[in-house]
């Protein structure tokens, strides 16, 4: 075998090996179940991760084989798992591809622009807390708080003549922690708020630690729009008590709708919107009947999920747009490769944009934070939708 081909080779079988425990977790953490079960078997994972293509370079040189007859002929488990990733790493680096194309289709995608937000406090002291972020954010490259307005233009099968032209800004994952301080997220609700949406939607995972309830009436509840801003929970709002951090929202002017159809009037035609918090929220949505589209005025039928994994739930609920979270766009994207690291039951499928599935359209936001504050080349978004005919 040639270097360049054995050298090829041994690149697959890298991606490949990443691709294969990356996966792994990355299902793993779409699970709803006690932590304990996720947290070691993402810490194996990445231990397999670290330890095997060592074990596998140790493996050659005991033997004494030349790289290419190692990776075609020698017996036992290391020589066939080297070559196995390989393979792997060649499907799933055309799988990626087909992928990618799927994504943002221009028939739904009509438009995007972006814009850096000029209100967002960059220069120094950095808006962040605590050795280790601070570290992180002066990385180069990372753009964790270098917030964008990504303005995009939807088309909607079944839109309402009335609701052409309707403006949603969706906002998701700010995961209020502390390392990342208040006056960082009330600049982005500013910023949210200068855009005069017709509608707010928020799509979880709000907040994670205590002390920054003292943080939302100052934050999300100055959040400002025509037609109301309506939020559903994410599984990190589950880490603190969800009844005060709701109880504080609703009591600032939001509107949560998980659980139930809220119905409501947006430009003189009706609309039904209903929140997913699944598989981390309970609900009684399969013992309901979902509103039906009226003969003469049809609804808007728009699902908030915190995860894209309820996707087929929303199709399934007819829904026109689906909003969705969680996924912070993997948080650092590789040239060609894109995401790799996407809790979701699709991979990295959904990591980030717009999608269409029969009559419905997703939109999935990278999101505006995440627990660690590290991003490269997938900067926070602040998504202004537009939704036309």
């Amino acid at each position: 075998m040639s270097l360049v081909a054995l050298g090829c080779l041994s690149l697959l079988a890298i991606l490949g090996h990443g691709y294969l425990w990356i996966d792994g977790v990355n299902r793993l953490h779409a699970w709803a179940g006690p932590r304990v079960l996720i947290d070691y078997p993402t810490f194996a994972a990445i231990l397999a991760f670290v330890a095997l293509p060592g074990l596998i370079a140790w493996d050659c040189w005991q033997l004494g084989l030349g790289w290419s007859y190692y990776a075609w002929s020698a017996p036992g488990f290391l020589p066939q798992y080297f070559l196995f990733c390989a393979i792997w790493g060649a499907a799933r680096l055309v799988l990626s591809q087909i992928q990618r194309h799927q994504t943002n289709n221009p028939k739904t995608l009509l438009s995007s622009r972006q814009e850096k937000s000029k209100l967002v406090p960059l220069s120094p002291p950095l808006p962040v807390a605590g050795f280790t972020t601070q570290v992180l954010a002066r990385l180069p490259g990372n753009e964790c708080l270098q917030i964008v307005v990504d303005t995009k233009r939807l088309a909607i099968p079944r839109l309402h003549p009335n609701h052409g032209g309707l403006r949603i800004a969706h906002i998701t994952d700010l995961h209020m922690t502390g390392r990342i301080e208040k006056r960082w997220f009330e600049a982005v609700v500013e910023q949210v708020n200068q855009l005069e949406p017709d509608v707010i939607a928020i799509t979880g995972d709000l907040l994670e630690k205590e002390p920054c309830w003292q943080w939302l009436p100052e934050t999300l509840g100055r959040l400002r729009a025509k037609y109301g801003v309506y939020f559903i929970l994410g599984n990190h709002d589950f880490f603190v008590d969800t009844r005060r951090t709701k109880k504080i929202l609703v009591d600032e002017g939001l509107i949560y709708v998980c659980g139930s159809w809220v119905s409501a009037e947006w430009n003189g035609a009706a609309v039904a919107i209903a929140g997913n918090e699944r598989p981390w929220g309970k609900d009684e949505f399969d013992k309901k009947e979902t509103p039906p589209r009226g003969a003469k005025q049809l609804p808007l039928k728009l699902v908030l999920a915190h995860s894209p994994d309820q996707f087929a739930w929303a199709c399934q609920q007819d829904a026109n747009l689906v909003l969705a979270g969680h996924t912070h766009g993997g948080q650092i994207r590789f040239p060609l490769l894109g995401a790799v690291a996407c809790p979701s039951l699709h991979g990295t499928r959904y990591a980030c944009g717009a999608f269409r599935s029969g009559e419905t359209v997703m939109h999935v936001s990278r999101g505006i934070s995440g627990e660690r504050a590290i991003r490269w080349n997938c900067p926070p978004e602040i998504a202004l939708l537009e939704l036309v005919l």
